[in-house]
């Protein structure tokens, strides 16, 4: 019965040792480093050649940052116009003529804004209709949409047209009839 057992503990720690018999060594880290790196080379270049018979009549992202982005412009405006609401909650309009004498408010409640897009992103030029042109809340309106940046882009600048609604009725949006995509130049 002892050799039973006997025999049976030999047999589990034969089965249980080490396999020698795939004939390969045990590698290094180096080696197994270098064997990721080979086939991490052989997957770039797959898909570099894959890449050659892609179908390319689409736009190419050089492409696609060439052009004027109205998506993402109207949205940075949407962004600015909001902040720019606020200026008459944010700014005490008491102006004052010569005499010291406070002059009424304006009674414009839409300050149209025209701004000028370099080809950069970034605001070159900025006017406000009258009689926000010179006022606190007009500055105002001028520094929330200066702050605008849209994607680069290349061609002709742009201009756009934007109204703000300064009675607190959240109807800010592009001037009607003058688009976004006008380029500058052209009427204004």
């Amino acid at each position: 019965m002892e050799q039973r057992y006997l025999g049976l503990f030999a047999l589990a720690v034969v089965a249980c040792g080490p396999s020698y018999s795939s004939g390969g060594d045990v590698k290094t880290p180096d080696q197994l480093v270098a064997e990721q790196e080979a086939l991490g080379d052989q997957q770039l270049k797959s898909e570099r050649n894959s890449a050659d018979y892609a179908d390319s009549s689409g736009s190419t992202e050089d492409e696609k940052t060439r052009e004027w982005d109205d998506k993402q412009s109207d949205l940075e405006l949407k962004r600015a116009a909001r902040s720019a609401e606020t200026c008459p909650d944010s700014v005490a309009q008491q102006d004052t003529d010569a005499k010291g004498k406070a002059k009424p408010k304006a009674k414009e409640t839409m300050a149209t804004v025209t701004l000028l897009f370099a080809n950069d992103g970034h605001v070159k030029s900025l006017t406000t209709s009258p009689p926000y042109d010179e006022s606190p809340v007009g500055k105002c309106v001028q520094r929330a949409l200066n702050a605008v940046i849209v994607p680069a882009y290349k061609g002709s600048e742009h201009t756009v047209q934007w109204q703000i609604d300064l009675t607190g009725g959240k109807k800010s949006g592009p001037v009607a009839g003058a688009g976004t995509d006008k380029p500058a130049g052209g009427d204004q």
